[in-house]
């Protein structure tokens, strides 16, 4: 197939995480508030005009981050509440949702490099027993193992608010899977499943003998000084986080407070723009993983989704088949995209903290695909 692809691919139509929530609270208007850029000399009047305009189509607050070698640029728009009067901060953490998904690769891949564990070994060596086909490392990494996706049961806003507060265990998430039929043959086709990375958490605890929040930690958040990313395993968030609604039928309700465990190791990272790109910088450009690595996560498939990563087309050189990988996050109120170029050299990190219920029917879908793509086209080279 042509490595050809577009920024459409952003939206790449998969089974991603969806969430939603409901209230009874009247919508008010948000007056947009801006930071000023941080550092370097990149342009970027029209990306902070970009977050303005997703506080006008009605986002509580937008954040991102854009980095061009050593230049950097923050901006933010909107409230770290809606009732409040705070004005957002690109510094403030959000639920980043699925960009957890390459954070957790990242360390199954080093794991590969320390030559514990084999892309294309099968999980029943290292999680004996726990599944009833054969499925490898390589085929959780990039939803190709026919496991069924534990996540459902939320298709409604009524159905979310009442698991607030419920507390499960990879376990449990694991066997409600396993309950459900399998999506294909291991290996026939791409299906998005949140399970493929439940699997990967236990491989990793297994083989790192710790649970995965404290993997991502030792390997990942302390080395790349990511101050601002915790691996939550209640339903708080630090004092200064953004806060996340659920836009629906008009209706915004606060969903910050929400019990992590039922993300699990697929999506329940908080971060910062920021320390996202730090993260794929450092992915990209050779600090995590050795560049044989790297090729192996960055395959171009028909599914645009390659090992942990999403792939989308370069806004810099639009028809060239060049491409950017990250990947995006569709959490209870809460959304992020995060990409950067395959070398690490140039990124862009976007969250917003409001989410429509069901992200394919999101009203701010198509001005957040907006924004990356201006973050991008403010990184390209002079």
């Amino acid at each position: 197939m042509s490595k050809l692809r577009i920024l459409a691919a952003l939206t790449v139509s998969t089974s991603l995480l969806v969430s939603g929530c409901s209230s009874t609270d009247e919508p008010s208007a948000v007056e947009p508030t801006t930071t000023a850029p941080s550092s370097g000399s990149l342009e970027t009047d029209d990306v902070q005009a970009a977050l303005d305009a997703m506080v006008d189509a009605g986002s509580v607050a937008a954040v991102a981050q854009v980095r061009d070698g050593e230049s950097s640029w923050s901006g933010a728009a909107g409230l770290v509440e809606r009732d409040g009067a705070e004005p957002a901060s690109a510094d403030d953490p959000v639920r980043i949702a699925s960009v957890t998904k390459a954070m957790v690769a990242a360390v199954v891949l080093q794991l590969v490099d320390e030559g514990k564990l084999e892309l294309d070994q099968q999980v029943d060596e290292v999680l004996p027993g726990l599944l009833p086909r054969p499925v490898t490392v390589r085929q959780l990494l990039d939803h190709t193992s026919g496991v069924p996706d534990y996540f459902t049961g939320f298709d409604s806003a009524e159905q979310i608010a009442a698991r607030a507060n419920d507390a499960v265990t990879d376990d449990q998430l694991i066997s409600q899977a396993l309950a459900m039929p399998w999506t294909t043959e291991p290996g026939k086709e791409f299906s998005y499943a949140n399970t493929n990375y439940v699997l990967l958490g236990q491989i990793v605890a297994e083989l790192d003998d710790k649970p995965i929040g404290q993997a991502l930690q030792d390997r990942i958040f302390d080395p790349l000084e990511m101050a601002d990313t915790t691996y939550p395993t209640d339903s708080t968030l630090d004092e200064d986080a953004l806060h996340g609604y659920t836009l629906e039928n008009g209706t915004y309700t606060d969903v910050t407070d929400y019990d992590a465990s039922i993300w699990s190791s697929g999506a329940a990272v908080v971060s910062t723009v920021g320390d996202m790109n730090t993260f794929f910088r450092a992915l990209f450009d050779g600090t995590l993983i050795p560049q044989n690595l790297i090729d192996e996560m960055q395959v171009v498939t028909p599914s645009t989704y390659g090992l942990g990563l999403l792939l989308g087309g370069d806004a810099c050189n639009p028809g060239s088949g060049e491409l950017v990988f990250g990947n995006r996050g569709n959490g209870f109120g809460y959304r992020t995209f995060a990409f950067s170029s395959p070398d690490g050299q140039r990124q862009v990190s976007l969250a917003w903290t409001t989410a429509a219920p069901n992200p394919a029917a999101d009203p701010l879908e198509q001005v957040a695909t907006n924004a990356v793509i201006t973050g991008l086209a403010a990184s390209c080279p002079a």
